[in-house]
């Protein structure tokens, strides 16, 4: 087992890592607490009840699943069944699943009573390398994506491998998107790594790069303001794809994937790029004109002062971020 340390400013916290953790939940949690576990309808139910069977006294709520339920409204009715049940402020919340209950879970347990404790219990692959370290949580409003939300670590992050034996292909694909970013913008060997290796044969040592390059930018810029925005590389266009098709035609890292290749300029790295994520069955196009994405991107959360920025790529494992209008430009005049 791999055990990760995250220095927080508000809490720390430890990503434990290792195949087979969910068979003995004991060694991180009090089993006799108050928990409510939070999935959505897509959770294979041998997951939810392995671990209810290790607690005593657990209430579990499902929600539906999809990026379109990431919303106000299912926060509201997450919270109403919380008073309705008396769960109480020495609760914890479980969020067993992917980025999407992670982040609605989070937002709950940030908020519920002004703040209760929670547990990140990750279950897809792009969870388990991106969203599930680092504490944002929030839920999307309309077709602007996590612009309601905080910055909120969980009391710890438990990654079990196991859970990917039953993720779709295309779930699978869909968090190589996120781990090939992290090779783009950090990690020329890591890069290479994917490029050369078939990840799935020995995931585990991949899923921990990833989160320790995670640990890096969040240590470094926990609150968002510097350089964790190179985590964004690819997602200011991907975020418009996902909703100028109203969160239905591409997962969100299948979206990101496309707006890697389309935010690069040069064209022996667009190549490589376009290699590596096609090697996984990802998409790198989408017929849909920048113009169309324009007025989702202008409601971008990165927006600061009226400027945008995004992250661009010299050289595979660096990079720059820069203003989206110079990049826009240069687009139009393509």
């Amino acid at each position: 087992m791999k055990d990760i340390a995250i220095n927080s400013k508000i809490e720390n916290y430890v990503v434990h890592i290792g195949k087979g953790i969910l068979d003995d939940m004991s060694r991180f949690v009090v089993p006799n607490k108050q928990y409510v576990l939070i999935s959505d309808s897509g959770i294979p139910s041998i997951y939810r009840d392995k671990i209810m069977s290790q607690l005593k006294r657990v209430y579990s709520l499902v929600f539906p699943q999809g990026e379109q339920h990431k919303s106000l409204s299912e926060y509201e009715r997450i919270v109403e069944l919380l008073v309705e049940n008396n769960i109480d402020k020495n609760a914890v919340i479980i969020a067993l699943g992917g980025g999407v209950t992670g982040d609605l879970a989070g937002f709950v347990a940030s908020t519920y009573l002004r703040g209760i404790p929670y547990i990140q219990i990750p279950t897809t692959l792009l969870a388990q390398i991106d969203s599930s370290v680092g504490g944002k949580v929030a839920v999307n409003v309309g077709k602007t994506k996590n612009v309601i939300g905080s910055i909120y670590p969980p009391k710890i992050v438990l990654i079990d491998p196991n859970t990917l034996i039953t993720l779709p292909a295309r779930h699978m694909a869909n968090g190589m998107a996120e781990m090939i970013k992290y090779g783009m913008i950090a990690d020329e060997r890591l890069f290479s790594d994917i490029r050369d290796n078939q990840v799935y044969d020995d995931i585990e040592p991949f899923i921990s790069r990833c989160v320790e390059i995670k640990k890096r930018f969040v240590e470094a810029d926990e609150m968002d303001a510097d350089v964790r925005q190179a985590l964004n590389f690819g997602h200011t266009i991907g975020h418009a794809i996902e909703a100028y098709y109203n969160f239905d035609k591409y997962l969100h890292g299948e979206a990101v994937a496309i707006g890697m290749t389309r935010i690069l300029k040069n064209t022996a790295i667009k190549n490589e790029l376009t290699t590596v994520l096609k090697k996984y069955g990802l998409p790198t196009e989408d017929p849909v004109d920048i113009e169309r994405l324009l007025t989702i991107i202008e409601k971008d959360k990165k927006t600061r002062d009226g400027v945008l920025h995004y992250v661009d790529i010299p050289n595979i494992g660096t990079f720059e971020i820069k203003r989206f209008d110079h990049w826009l430009s240069n687009e139009e005049g393509d």
